[in-house]
């Protein structure tokens, strides 16, 4: 794997003598003030009561507040990813475990890419347990949130206190972000010198691989935000396969545009195609979103707007062989299908906040 590393011409944004995640360039609002809110939220069904904390800390107190609050957890643990999203339908990807994991392996990956986790303001990551029932999650802008059972909440606060932080009657003032246009602008924090420099879909990929991360939507179903069924739409794709001729060395990216009523139907597609050739065997999906009709590739000028038929249109191989490796990633793209990629300077992650409306 390629060593990521982070930017060291930036500097910090500080305002008010509080410290922002390197990934925040500008903040034309006010900053958070430093403590924490808590909420009652009661149970439904199977769920026990809990109580929600989100707290705002200045980033040179961040890692110490939260190496505290993971020492909560226990022996198995679901990590959660959450990022902006490239595809065209969904702001947000929420990444979850299919599976707990030990705590040791979870922390292990953390300690790893604590450094990018910690900066990078277009991706949230936690954990949660059922037993006890808790929820440890730094999200995009780096405040912290916090579900606990109820019996949890003096263990919670006396760490919070430790790091002198005080409940506050709030910590973003959300109001001032709605009256600014562009309240906020982004940048990229990691080094990135070309083509082959890893970048946050590699990140997402090592998360994904070393926590067992599945994407936390219905795949038999293809619908927006706003839960309105989509029908057939467009999906691009990148696949990592290998040569069905296990002597032979090296890989490759396949990339793949096609026509899908659903996640699954668009993942069985792009299978059948890596693998109908007979060179090829599906390693596993690098990247798979839907893209908007207009921002369609070239290559696809003639595809109507309307379909009703799913159905591959194109592939294309980027190859590696021996001496090389899939790191290098795939040529001449990231597999965002050409458009603006929501997790810069656009403001699509809004106002900060956590999980606590």
């Amino acid at each position: 794997m390629r060593e990521f590393r982070l930017r060291e011409d930036l500097t910090r944004l500080v305002i008010e003598g509080y410290a922002l995640p390197l990934g925040v360039e500008r903040l034309d609002a006010p900053p958070p003030r430093q403590g924490w809110v808590v909420e009652f939220v009661p149970g439904e069904e199977d769920a026990p009561d809990t109580y929600a904390f989100q707290v705002a800390i200045s980033h040179e107190r961040l890692r110490g507040l939260v190496h505290e609050l993971f020492e909560l957890l226990p022996g198995e643990v679901s990590p959660v990813v959450e990022i902006g999203s490239v595809d065209a339908y969904r702001t947000i990807d929420v990444y979850i475990a299919a599976e707990p994991l030990f705590i040791d392996d979870f922390l292990a990956t953390w300690d790893e890419f604590e450094p990018i986790l910690l900066e990078e303001v277009s991706i949230g990551v936690g954990a949660t347990s059922e037993e006890p029932f808790l929820e440890v999650f730094i999200d995009a802008w780096k405040s912290v949130t916090i579900h606990c059972q109820v019996d949890m909440r003096e263990d919670v606060e006396s760490i919070l206190e430790r790091h002198d932080l005080t409940q506050v009657g709030r910590t973003w003032d959300e109001d001032a972000f709605d009256q600014v246009q562009l309240p906020f602008q982004m940048r990229e924090i990691l080094v990135i010198e070309d083509e082959h420099s890893p970048d946050l879909d590699e990140l997402l990929l090592q998360l994904r691989d070393d926590w067992g991360l599945q994407l936390d939507v219905d795949p038999h179903s293809n619908v927006d935000d706003g839960g309105r069924e989509l029908g057939h739409t467009l999906w691009h794709a990148i696949a990592m396969a290998d040569p069905v001729d296990e002597s032979r060395p090296g890989g490759a990216y396949i990339g793949i545009w096609a026509t899908a009523r659903s996640l699954e139907e668009a993942e069985d597609l792009v299978e059948a195609a890596v693998e109908g050739s007979g060179e090829w065997v599906l390693d596993r999906m690098y990247s798979i979103e839907r893209v908007a009709y207009d921002e369609r590739p070239d290559e696809l000028a003639d595809l109507p707007p309307r379909r009703d038929r799913s159905e591959v249109h194109s592939i294309s191989i980027d190859q590696w062989g021996e001496g090389e490796g899939p790191g290098d990633g795939p040529e001449g793209g990231d597999g965002d299908g050409g458009g603006d990629d929501p997790r810069d300077a656009s403001g699509r992650w809004g106002t900060p906040g956590g999980r606590i409306s």
